[in-house]
């Protein structure tokens, strides 16, 4: 493997200056996303509110921590959905047969994917999800966690983004020896919505469908990040749900980067 150089701060705010730039010129689908976000909130906000003018006891916790944790998960989904993770450019590099240019830098490959990741999330961080989250404070009433909840939240948060980029960058490999990932991408996203608890809470999954949903690393991208926000996990609880995190970091790096070997091995560059 290349040696990993690392990224200098310059360099980083390069990837942060081209993402920002690529948000300047596609300004239309900009606001295509934050309109499609913000009603999205309001949608499912008015959804669980009138569930629970039917049954105020639905899920367990109040109406407030439950139309929190809905809105959060779609002010969430801009930076979490896979459509935003690094497979995507990989798949594009690919199609266009120039992955080799980003196969030859100076880098290891998965840090240089991480690094233009992270450009691309903190760009719509800034410009996507908190002003929707501000908008939900208002329409919603959006509760604010207290200063140790915010702190496990943003900690969960950032392993949850760890763990979404090695699902996605492995889709990315796979993609180099299919060449294409179309149908598996959408297969993909239809397990994650389900089974991450992105739009419903998995502790009011039934019998087998909540083990299997507690077996799988998808909650660690949102249902943890989102149950420490709405104290849904306190003390111990966020303790352990922060443990099952890490461990999943761990082992998603170390099956990527075994991944990552295999597949430059057999590498095929589709010319184009």
């Amino acid at each position: 493997m290349r040696k990993n150089n690392g990224i200098s701060l310059r360099t980083g705010a390069a990837f942060l200056r081209n993402e920002f730039y690529d948000l300047s010129i596609y300004r239309v689908s900009f606001w295509l996303n934050f309109i499609y976000t913000f009603l999205m909130m309001y949608s499912v906000g008015y959804v669980w509110k009138a569930l629970y003018a039917a049954d105020p006891a639905a899920t367990g916790v109040s109406l407030s921590q439950m139309t929190s944790y809905a809105v959060l998960g779609v002010a969430l989904e801009s930076i979490l959905h896979p459509a935003r993770g690094p497979q995507t450019y990989m798949m594009e590099q690919i199609r266009k047969g120039t992955i080799e240019m980003d196969l030859i830098k100076p880098l290891d490959f998965q840090f240089y994917m991480f690094a233009k990741n992270m450009g691309s999330l903190s760009v719509r961080s800034l410009f996507l999800v908190l002003p929707s989250l501000i908008a939900a404070f208002f329409l919603f009433s959006l509760q604010l966690p207290d200063l140790s909840g915010f702190a496990g939240f943003l900690f969960s948060l950032f392993l949850a983004i760890l763990i979404s980029f090695f699902l996605n960058f492995m889709l990315g490999l796979l993609g180099m020896v299919t060449m294409s990932i179309k149908n598996i991408n959408w297969g993909y996203n239809a397990i994650l919505r389900f089974f991450s608890g992105q739009m419903v809470p998995l502790w009011i999954f039934p019998g087998i469908l909540g083990l299997i949903g507690n077996l799988l690393p998808f909650r660690c991208i949102y249902a943890i990040p989102m149950s420490i926000y709405i104290g849904n996990y306190r003390g111990e609880a966020v303790c352990k749900a922060l443990g099952v995190q890490l461990l999943w970091v761990l082992l998603l790096w170390a099956a990527s980067r075994r991944l990552m070997r295999y597949v430059f091995d057999r590498v095929m560059i589709q010319g184009g």
